[in-house]
């Protein structure tokens, strides 16, 4: 009697034992269930959506403007009138350029108010006064416009979604990160390597920012393009949401880099070898994707083409695209920085470090963009190829627009 008493408290000690190490095991996903809940908690404040959704992309917008124009007022009191002329002339022709896009969307949202499925900003800008359109049409405020209806809408507590938040605010983005950001990383990094100068503060500052917002432009245009805004919040989406900001990181930086030391040598050739990256994209998209039509459709996509030019943004749509982009990306990058090497035949002490990152560099970009062709589907992963037995060629779906794409055409829509 003994005997069994004891064999049964063993056996209970040992199964709440293994119950212990079964709920201890099980504790990440306990942890990751409480975070995502206690996040729900908090994004329900309407003070956290006005951070997220205004706060931050509207005071990244004009930290940006704001250290331009400062650096460029650094340059004319320096007596740098030519790098004053660029730095100026970068930052207007770029708002004037994002103001024509704004007001272009201002008055899509006003014309679609009509339409049955019409979003609510769309529904506030046909009733909004004559000071609003008037503040619209002024560069700079037109754009803190669309921040304004969505501040108001947050705080009624309205739904904010609809297309003017997921597909006109990112392109207006994805614009300002290829017209004024990236322009302006390529241009300091020639001023920097052409005067040998000691960087200010400013200049770092400025640089920084650039990086950022174009990093963020292009991963939130990603995120509403492919629907992840729609899915549950799981430890796979923000780990694929980590590996794409790194992504874009790495190849913003590589670019950017590449273009600014290869113009600072030979400055003449880099309008051609970015005119070319961009007649080859243009020209294979439009005769690749039977959607896009017509003088819209070309213009439209020419000027995707732009962006993807700098990063690849549009390119993954099609297999062909994303295969083609890759190559002029990777050997446009490795050939510049060896023409720059090349010319400055080690003159300074960072000619060999510059060579080897980035080369190094435009590599491991190209490998992630590999690794996330095979995340989203568009590319069959290797194991599974040598399983298969694939015969490797093209299929009509690998080829077709991407399912998490949303809308593939989304600029020739507008």
């Amino acid at each position: 009697m003994t005997l069994n008493l004891q064999s049964t408290n063993s056996m209970a000690a040992t199964h709440a034992h293994l119950e212990g190490l079964h709920q201890h095991k099980g504790s990440p996903g306990a942890c990751w269930d409480k975070t995502m809940k206690g996040w729900q908690e908090i994004w329900r404040h309407k003070t956290m959506q006005v951070c997220v959704l205004v706060v931050i992309p509207l005071g990244l917008y004009l930290c940006k403007l704001g250290t331009d124009v400062a650096l460029a007022a650094e340059y004319y009191s320096g007596g740098h009138t030519e790098w004053f002329a660029w730095t100026l002339g970068l930052v207007t022709g770029a708002q004037l350029i994002l103001h024509i896009w704004s007001c272009g969307f201002l008055y899509l949202a006003e014309r679609s108010r009509h339409h049955d499925d019409s979003s609510n900003f769309a529904k506030v800008v046909h009733i909004s006064p004559c000071v609003f359109w008037c503040l619209s049409s002024i560069p700079v405020v037109g754009v803190c416009m669309h921040y304004a209806v969505f501040s108001l809408l947050i705080w009624r507590g309205s739904d904010v979604s609809g297309v003017e938040l997921e597909r006109y605010l990112p392109i207006i983005h994805l614009l300002e990160a290829v017209m004024a950001a990236i322009s302006q990383l390529c241009l300091q990094i020639k001023i920097w390597v052409v005067t040998d100068e000691r960087v200010s503060v400013l200049k770092v500052v400025s640089m920084v920012i650039s990086l950022v917002v174009t990093v963020k432009a292009v991963v939130t245009y990603l995120y509403y393009k492919s629907n992840l805004h729609r899915k549950t919040l799981t430890r796979g989406l923000v780990g694929r949401l980590v590996f794409m900001t790194f992504w874009k990181v790495l190849e913003v930086s590589v670019r950017v880099l590449t273009m600014g030391l290869f113009a600072s040598a030979f400055a003449p050739w880099i309008a051609l070898r970015i005119g070319l990256h961009w007649l080859v994209m243009t020209a294979a998209f439009f005769a690749i994707d039977r959607k896009l039509k017509g003088i819209v459709g070309l213009c439209a996509w020419g000027l995707a083409m732009v962006v993807d030019s700098f990063s690849m943004t549009f390119s993954p749509d099609h297999r062909r695209t994303f295969w083609l982009n890759s190559a002029l990306t990777l050997l446009g990058n490795i050939t510049m920085v060896t023409v720059w090497y090349t010319q400055k035949a080690g003159q300074d002490w960072y000619d060999v470090p510059a060579l080897v990152g980035i080369v190094a560099g435009s590599v491991v970009s190209a490998g992630f963009g590999f690794i996330g062709m095979v995340l989203n589907g568009r590319i069959e992963s290797p194991v599974a190829f040598c399983r298969g037995g694939a015969s490797g060629t093209e299929t009509a779906e690998q080829n077709s627009p991407s399912p998490d794409s949303g809308n593939s055409v989304a600029l020739n829509s507008v």
